[in-house]
């Protein structure tokens, strides 16, 4: 499951940098509130420690990065949908 985790939260943090820098346009209240929002996942991801596989909150800090994630959504009225297909696509010619 691991290498799973990679994927996930590499979505996260694009969807999330997508997300602030469209609303970065608009700086009225309603807006700031969401960018306050965005800027704390992608605080949180880019503290992540991907290359530690020892590290002891792992499974504690990426439910916290999915919670949050889920809060954005929320606030931006957005159904979150992330799905990773176990199989593997290759070519063919």
């Amino acid at each position: 499951h691991g290498i799973l985790i990679n994927p996930q939260v590499g979505c996260y943090l694009g969807f999330a940098q997508t997300w602030h820098c469209l609303l970065h346009k608009c700086t009225d209240e309603k807006n700031s509130k969401k960018i306050r929002v965005l800027n704390s996942l992608i605080e949180m991801i880019q503290k992540f420690p991907y290359e530690d596989p020892t590290y002891d909150k792992l499974q504690e800090d990426l439910e916290k990065i999915r919670g949050k994630y889920k809060q954005v959504c929320s606030i931006l009225n957005i159904q979150p949908d992330f799905r990773i297909s176990t199989e593997r696509s290759s070519l063919t010619f």
